[in-house]
C-alpha cells in the first residue's frame, strides 16, 4: 500500500467543529476526513475543465459526463469503492474556543466571522491558532496509477495556494503552509496550478493515448462565466506584500464601515464604493429605494451591481431619501422565493514569507451567478420588496471587477 504524508501548519485559524462538546458550550475542534476530501473534490472539479471539455464523453455530448467520470475515478462513487483513504491528526488541547478569537479582535472579528459566530457571541466552533501543526495521511489501493496517485496528492497543494480548511477558507480563515510531503512526487508539490494542471493533462494521455474518450481544450484562463467555478475561467492577484500581521489582511478584505457608512477596508472599497456606488446618482440602491416608498415597479433590465460579489444580500434600515435612515429592506437572491445562494467568486488565501511577513493571494473564479437566464442568456435574479420578487438582472461582468479588484489592491 502507497502512502503520502503532509505535515502542515495553519497560517490563519482554521474554524472548525466537532459533534461533541468538551464542556458546557465550549466545543472541541474537529477537521473530519470526509471535509478534506470535499474540498479535494471541489478543486479536482475546478481543474478540469482547463483540460478537457467536462461535458464530452467516448464521442458525445452530456452534462459533466467526463466530469463525473474522472470524479468517479478519483474519488469513487455507488458503483466503485474510493481509491484512497484519508486520516488527520493534530496535537490534544491545542483548540481554542472561537468567542475567544473574537474577543482578541473585537468588532473586526465580529464581522468577519459572521456565520460561524452569533451577534452575542455565541458559538460551537473552535480553531487551531496559527502557527499550529497537523498531519494528512492518505493511503492508496495498491491498483492505483503512478499518475493518478501524483495528481491527486497534488491536490494539496493547489488547496493550499488558493484555500484552506474549515469554515469561511474564501475569507482568509484556514489557510496553511506544507512543511514537509513524504511519499510525494516532486512534480505534485508547488508551481501551482500549472503543475497540477500538466499533471491532469499528463494523467489522461495516459488513460486515452487515442484521443477518443476525452476532448481535450486549448485556451487561456480568461473570466467568461462559466457553469460552476473552474481555474479554467479565473485570474489570481498577490496584494498586502509585507503586511506585519495576518490580521491587518483580514481587516482589508472584511465589510467594514464608519459611523456615518464611509469604507475601512479593501472589500469595502470595492463592494460600496466601486460596484454599489455608494453616495452617487447612480447608487444601486436607489431603485430599490423607490421600489420600497413609492411603490415603482423595477426594471428588467436594472442591474444589481453588487450581486457579482455573491448572494443573497440583504439591505435593511435604509429611509426614503439617499443618507437617511429608515423601515427599508429589501432581499436580493437568484430565486423568487428568496432561498437563492451563490457564493463570492473571491478566494482570499494568506501566505507566510520566508521572512516572516504576511501577503495576500486573491483568486478570481467566474462563474454564472443564476440559473435562470433571459433571451440574451443575461443572468436574472431576483429583487424582493414588500415580499414581491422582482425579476432583474445580476452583474456577470468579471472582466470589470478583475479591473475594480487591481484598482484597490495594493
Amino acid at each position: 500500500m502507497q502512502k503520502s504524508t503532509f505535515v502542515c501548519k495553519t497560517v490563519t485559524p482554521m474554524l472548525s467543529r466537532s459533534m461533541y462538546s468538551k464542556t458546557g458550550n465550549s466545543w472541541r475542534f474537529e477537521l473530519r476526513p470526509q471535509s478534506i476530501k470535499g474540498v479535494m473534490r471541489f478543486w479536482f472539479r475546478a481543474l478540469v475543465p482547463c483540460v478537457i471539455d467536462p461535458n464530452w464523453l467516448d464521442g458525445s455530448k452530456k452534462p459533466f459526463a467526463a466530469l463525473h467520470y474522472l470524479e468517479g475515478m478519483m474519488f469513487g462513487s455507488q458503483e466503485k469503492k474510493s481509491p484512497f483513504s484519508l486520516t488527520v491528526s493534530y496535537g490534544d488541547d491545542i483548540d481554542e474556543p472561537l468567542s475567544s478569537l473574537v474577543k482578541s479582535g473585537g468588532k473586526f472579528f465580529r464581522n468577519a466571522l459572521y456565520g460561524p459566530i452569533e451577534m452575542d457571541d455565541k458559538t460551537s466552533y473552535s480553531c487551531l491558532m496559527p502557527d499550529q501543526s497537523f498531519t494528512i495521511r492518505i493511503r492508496y489501493t495498491s491498483s492505483i496509477l503512478p499518475i493518478q496517485k501524483t495528481v491527486t496528492d497534488s491536490l494539496m497543494s493547489l488547496i493550499s495556494y488558493y484555500s484552506g480548511f474549515g469554515a469561511k477558507t474564501r475569507d482568509g480563515f484556514g489557510s496553511f503552509s506544507i512543511s514537509t510531503a513524504k511519499g510525494v512526487e516532486e512534480d505534485s508539490v508547488g508551481k501551482q496550478y500549472s503543475s497540477s494542471k500538466s499533471l491532469l493533462m499528463k494523467m489522461i494521455r495516459e488513460l486515452d493515448p487515442d484521443e477518443k474518450k476525452f476532448r481535450f481544450v486549448n485556451e487561456e484562463p480568461n473570466l467568461n462565466p462559466y457553469d460552476f467555478p473552474t481555474l479554467a475561467r479565473s485570474r489570481n492577484i498577490n496584494g498586502m506584500a509585507e503586511s506585519p500581521n495576518w490580521k491587518d489582511i483580514l481587516k482589508e478584505f472584511t465589510g467594514l464601515r464608519n459611523m456615518d457608512g464611509d469604507s475601512l477596508s479593501t472589500y469595502t472599497d470595492l463592494k460600496l464604493i466601486e460596484l454599489r456606488r455608494y453616495k452617487r446618482d447612480d447608487d444601486n440602491l436607489n431603485p430599490l429605494r423607490d421600489a420600497y416608498f413609492k411603490g415603482t415597479t423595477l426594471s428588467k433590465d436594472f442591474v444589481m451591481r453588487t450581486s457579482i460579489m455573491g448572494l443573497p444580500i440583504g439591505y435593511k434600515n435604509f429611509g426614503e431619501r439617499p443618507g437617511t435612515t429608515g423601515n427599508g429592506s429589501a432581499n436580493i437572491c437568484n430565486s423568487r422565493n428568496g432561498s437563492g445562494r451563490k457564493a463570492s467568486p473571491l478566494f482570499l488565501s494568506i501566505h507566510k514569507a520566508l521572512n516572516g511577513t504576511y501577503f495576500a493571494r486573491i483568486l478570481l473564479m467566474a462563474s454564472k451567478i443564476s440559473p435562470d437566464r433571459d433571451n440574451n442568456d443575461r443572468p436574472v435574479i431576483y429583487a424582493i420588496v414588500k415580499g414581491e420578487p422582482y425579476p432583474i438582472l445580476g452583474n456577470e461582468n468579471f472582466e470589470e471587477l478583475w479591473n475594480l479588484l487591481e484598482g484597490v489592491i495594493e
